[in-house]
């Protein structure tokens, strides 16, 4: 019965985010048909997009939604996160950070709208590409000055699974901090599967900049990189 009343109360919250994706999407979607895709316009919307869901997201939370932050992301960085939820896509955003791309399985390029604007903004589908074509790719994003989003577990998990290290291998072959962030919460306003989301205290912690330079030469450096990451991660959960 608590959790009737619990989808009950963000019931509203969520069909509105939904409701701003879609409309939004479509008008956005047919001005860019017209006036053409520029990257950095396409992700100046997106990034619109994401901040109006995290609003959503606080009023999901009853306004328990926390924000901790750890500084300025100075220098084009790999952004790293536990992946609970789907709404976690648009985390960055809450920061501030709107010069970012994601590397992503090629599913979201398949959504209606939304999979077209995001190829269009720049973002990896890493779908039937090997991890030196990716880190290619990566390094080039990082050249031109943007953020690379990207959650290493890959897929939706409310417990924190194994890091792949493709995240890894791409800061040491660019040189590229690791940026970690904490997600607390969403797993339990939305869970992997789950179709209705419930009210529930939300926070995002974002973690101080990890250097490549520390594994360097060491053997299985990426994998190393990965499991130290996860374990600060796993800390602040």
């Amino acid at each position: 019965m608590i959790d009737f009343f619990k989808k009950l109360y963000a019931l509203p919250f969520v069909l509105g985010a939904w409701g701003w994706l879609a409309f939004s999407g479509i008008f956005a979607y047919l001005y860019f048909l017209a006036a053409g895709f520029k990257e950095e316009q396409v992700r100046s919307f997106l990034y619109f997009q994401g901040k109006v869901i995290q609003l959503a997201i606080l009023g999901a939370s009853a306004f328990r939604k926390k924000l901790i932050r750890n500084g300025q992301i100075l220098k084009p960085s790999i952004l790293a996160a536990n992946h609970p939820c789907a709404y976690d896509t648009f985390l960055f955003f809450d920061f501030g950070i709107k010069n970012l791309v994601c590397i992503a399985k090629g599913w979201p390029f398949k959504i209606p709208i939304y999979g077209s604007l995001i190829e269009k903004a720049g973002y990896i589908n890493s779908d039937n590409k090997t991890a030196a074509e990716i880190v290619n790719l990566a390094r080039e994003k990082l050249k031109q000055g943007l953020h690379i989003g990207i959650f290493p577990e890959g897929t939706r998990s409310s417990k924190i699974g194994r890091f792949r290290s493709l995240a890894f291998e791409i800061s040491l072959k660019t040189g590229a901090d690791i940026v970690p962030f904490a997600i607390k919460g969403l797993d339990k306003m939305l869970a992997p599967k789950a179709f209705f989301a419930k009210l529930a205290a939300v926070s995002y912690i974002q973690l101080a900049p990890v250097s490549p330079e520390e594994f360097y030469g060491k053997e299985a450096g990426a994998l190393r990189m990965a499991q130290y990451v996860k374990s600060l991660i796993v800390e602040k959960l």
